[in-house]
């Protein structure tokens, strides 16, 4: 990597520092002339389709950079620093980003083998915007893992947007008709970039209200719909003329998917939900007891793993969004801590149902709860009203 950098270092001399004594200013002159050409640096935007990682989910987007004459082809792309790339270390929002540079035939490799697509988009940049471009993105990587990294403001496509950004002024970026997730809040551009039910159930399940306010246009654009707000945007200094101008170029054809779960959060916590309401009828008129004790004891347990998990996020965790929760309210460790130093476990079933039973009503407009959610709840709530009756005998 510290070879890169000074190659890299070495053509940002070459472009922006010629010598400029008098006995070379004649191929200082041409040096110039030769960089102000439109073919001489290529600038690209390279959008990767997603993973199943809960920080790909959205896919990924880089900045592809060449200069021919050169021979120099390069991808910049931010990322989160290799010791940080874990589940955990990004829920508790400790992962640090930075630029870092890849030769194109490496960096597409690696999408390759995973069996991701790439899909390229020409920017219709001048020579000298791009000469800047490369530069800032030269200076950022100098920087190293210096950004803390966040999925509603610090990521790939934002960080991408802020370079071009830099790189056009003082020419702005106009934006035309955008599609229905931007006009929105950040969630909705979730529900529209997510391709896996379970990536999107963890989401619903970590972002809380946070994740509903309109956040700047910047924030929102995901790779997803980075290319699309692109594709119908301008740049408007001297003259107007549209940030891309070619049709995209697949440059790496995505691999089908051939492990998909065939079992969505929806058809699982249905199941789950017919299994109880069976159970609780079998309680009811056959007497049954084994069973039900046995679905309670994996119902609390789970509850006790989902509660400690969202009081982690709520206190412990500084990714954005979980400064606060709504599944909270009936996923919490506080109903069985009453219960087992009370005992009263019929008053703590009672007030954990009744919180259930408004959260179900409250579904249709709260934005963070949601199907899959509502089916887990009413399962509990099923289980909760089966236990009060076998008390109450």
């Amino acid at each position: 990597m510290k070879g890169l950098r000074i190659v890299i270092l070495t053509l940002a001399g070459l472009l922006f520092f010629a010598p400029m004594k008098a006995e070379e200013q004649t191929g200082a002159v041409a040096a110039t002339e030769a960089q102000l050409q439109d073919d001489y640096i290529a600038a690209s935007l390279l959008v990767i389709s997603p993973d199943r990682q809960v920080y790909s989910v959205f896919g990924h987007c880089a900045l592809r950079l060449s200069c021919p004459s050169q021979g120099m082809d390069y991808c910049f792309t931010f990322e989160t620093a290799s010791d940080t790339k874990g589940q955990l270390t990004f829920l508790r929002g400790a992962a640090r980003g930075g630029f870092l540079a890849s030769r194109t035939d490496n960096y597409l490799e690696t999408y390759r083998a995973a069996g991701r697509g790439v899909e390229q988009y020409a920017l219709n940049l001048t020579p000298e915007e791009k000469l800047r471009l490369w530069m800032t993105v030269d200076e950022e990587i100098a920087r190293g893992y210096s950004r803390h990294y966040d999925y509603l403001h610090t990521h790939c496509t934002s960080e991408i947007v802020e370079l071009v950004k830099q790189a056009l002024l003082p020419a702005t970026i106009s934006y035309g008709e955008l599609p229905a997730p931007l006009q929105g809040s950040f969630r909705d551009v979730l529900l529209y970039s997510s391709r896996h039910p379970w990536n999107t159930f963890l989401w619903q399940t970590i972002m809380g209200p946070s994740g509903d306010e309109t956040e700047p246009l910047e924030d929102k654009l995901a790779p997803a719909l980075l290319p699309i707000a692109w594709q119908g945007a301008t740049v408007d200094g001297n003259a107007s003329r549209p940030l891309i101008s070619a049709a995209p170029i697949t440059l790496v054809a995505a691999t089908p998917e051939q492990h998909a779960s065939c079992i969505s959060p929806t058809l699982l916590f249905g199941l789950f939900l017919l299994v109880s309401i069976a159970v609780a009828l079998g309680q009811e008129f056959c007497g049954w007891w084994r069973l039900p004790r046995y679905i309670d004891v994996l119902l609390i347990a789970l509850h006790s793993i989902v509660a400690i998990f969202l009081l982690w996020l709520v206190v412990c965790s500084r990714l954005e969004g979980t400064s606060w929760n709504w599944y909270l309210l009936a996923f919490n460790p506080l109903p069985q801590l009453i219960g087992i130093f009370t005992h009263q476990w019929l008053l703590v079933g009672r007030c954990l149902l009744g919180v259930i039973l408004a959260m179900l009503l409250l579904t249709p407009f709260i934005p963070q709860l949601d199907l899959p959610h509502g089916l887990l709840l009413a399962t509990l709530a099923t289980r909760l009203v089966a236990a009060e009756r076998s008390i109450k005998r």
